[in-house]
């Protein structure tokens, strides 16, 4: 039996990149695929690889991923040199297949804009109907809108996407589909992140315009009332997601945070880590293989996006009191040539030179052997969604110090604040990482580096954790039986999820505007 087909909407993110094509005559990329290769850039971050994770683990359902087309050779953003295609542009759906035994999975670049350059996700709303108006004519052609169940939306155009594709299978069938919605980053919590630097002139008035927030917060709220499932990744997520402005019915709200690939993000055996520490091969930020035995060091890393936010210099500035104190420590973290947060933590570091490892970007076996090598990973974020690379590294069996994110919200890391807590039960710790508390994240550094014993336990209720909650097969299952709820109570109307109803009940919602609420939220800044 054939299964039904569930739709995935990730427009702004999922480049043409960790693939490659053969060229054609002309040198544009045909359909085949000869080749894996990462490419990192703007808009390529954790929201694309959660949605490509869980098209990979899908059991229940076809799926089908759908993207805007772009191609990278010639966006700046990829490396790539800027050009007019001309009349060589093949403006059609690009199909990339993934089949194993028991999933099939498509990823589907969709034509929309008239070329095939980066649009960001800022800027990306108003290409949507074009988008949208060639993938149905595409699954009209495949007779497969009776096919589609499920149709999931993830980010603000993701989830508007979403809604489009919705409403036209239900214009031509009289039946619309379930509609799932992850936002992965609220742009009201963002508003607030950002309000007070905009407010101290940090932000121009430029960036700030661009950013739009009325309107991205307008379509998130639109988006959630109109959505039958309302995926939430932390439990502070699901309370913004209740409050104004967004008021978003609770009963449609689960809590299923992001999941780790279980079978690159595994811990070594003795004899394979051993090996790994004694030679330690890596390329730094300029690209040059190095060599390091790491066998009686203890080392610290952090990895992820090299922006402020992450709270990289904040780490760094605790990584200097800490390897002032200690000469066996190693610390690995993120980098970017010319980025001015490794510019900062390079300063901050300089007395440490022979002891700090700037990494490059790397791929997830890349990452795996990091995780293994560490005595501790540090997620330094000052406000975090939620963080991938914490459950990552317990899954590679490392203990794990995290900050602000909704990771902790949900895993409830033992928090470095209260000393009468059983810190042998944890699965991580939680130390703010804020310079004005950054002498928690120091402690806890210095917990964990002088007590063996309980870094051990740490790290091996922490793999425990993640390996019986969290692997993408899990979260995949989670996800699937909420639908099936959700289409069994439609069967059986027990719930309206008519339009009309839908409507309806959402016109009421809001009891002030989403620019009265800014409004509000700007003048309490002043």
């Amino acid at each position: 039996m054939s299964k039904k087909l569930k739709v995935m909407f990730s427009t702004h993110g999922l480049v043409e990149g960790d693939f490659g094509f053969e060229l054609d005559e002309k040198g544009f990329p045909t359909t085949k695929v000869i080749s894996k290769k990462v490419i990192t850039g703007q808009d390529t971050g954790g929201q694309v690889y959660y949605v490509k994770a869980l098209a990979a683990n899908s059991n229940n359902y076809d799926v089908d991923l759908v993207t805007r087309r772009v191609d990278p050779r010639i966006c700046p953003q990829f490396g790539g040199t800027p050009r007019n295609l001309g009349t060589d542009i093949n403006y059609t759906i690009e199909q990339q297949w993934h089949e194993s035994s028991n999933i099939r999975s498509r990823v589907l670049r969709v034509p929309a804009g008239g070329n095939f350059n980066f649009v960001p996700k800022e800027e990306i709303v108003p290409l949507l109907p074009e988008l949208i108006k060639n993938l149905y004519e595409f699954y009209k052609k495949e007779n497969a809108l009776d096919n589609i169940e499920v149709v999931e939306g993830h980010y603000r155009d993701g989830m508007l996407a979403a809604d489009m594709l919705c409403s036209k299978i239900e214009e031509e069938t009289g039946r619309r589909p379930i509609m799932l919605v992850t936002s992965h980053s609220l742009g009201h919590k963002k508003y607030e992140r950002n309000l007070p630097q905009y407010e101290s002139g940090k932000i121009s008035e430029e960036e700030w315009q661009w950013h739009n927030f009325e309107q991205r917060i307008e379509h998130e709220t639109f988006a959630f009332h109109k959505a039958d499932i309302i995926i939430g990744t932390s439990p502070d997520e699901q309370t913004r997601l209740v409050a104004e402005p967004y008021l978003a019915d609770i009963n449609k709200i689960t809590v299923i945070p992001p999941g780790y690939n279980d079978e690159i993000f595994k811990p070594l055996n003795p004899q394979e880590l051993h090996k790994l520490k004694y030679r330690f091969e890596y390329k730094n930020i300029y690209n040059d293989d190095k060599v390091i035995d790491l066998t009686d060091k203890k080392v610290v890393s952090s990895l992820g996006r090299v922006v402020r936010d992450k709270g990289f210099s904040e780490l760094s500035r605790s990584m200097a009191e800490i390897m002032k104190e200690d000469p066996s420590v190693v610390y690995m973290v993120s980098g970017e040539i010319g980025n001015p947060v490794t510019q900062e933590c390079h300063e901050i570091l300089k007395d440490f030179e022979d002891r700090v490892i700037f990494l490059p970007s790397l791929n997830q076996k890349e990452m795996a052997r990091v995780y293994n090598v560490s005595s501790i990973f540090v997620m330094s974020s000052l406000n975090e969604a939620f963080g991938m690379v914490p459950i990552e590294a317990m899954g590679c069996q490392t203990a794990v110090i995290v900050g602000r994110s909704g990771f902790n919200d949900f895993a409830h890391c033992a928090d470095i604040r209260d000393d009468s807590q059983d810190y042998n039960k944890a699965i991580g710790i939680y130390a703010p990482s804020q310079e004005s508390d950054r002498w928690r994240q120091v402690k806890a550094l210095k917990l964990l580096l002088n007590n063996e014993p309980l870094r051990q336990k740490i790290a091996e209720n922490g793999n425990t954790y993640v390996r019986n909650n969290l692997t993408w097969q899990k979260i995949s299952e989670q996800k699937d039986q909420i639908v099936q709820k959700v289409l069994k109570a439609k069967s059986e109307n027990v719930v309206s999820f008519t339009r009309s109803n839908t409507a309806k009940d959402s016109s009421g919602l809001q009891k002030m505007s989403t620019k009265d609420i800014l409004t509000a939220k700007k003048q309490k800044a002043i």
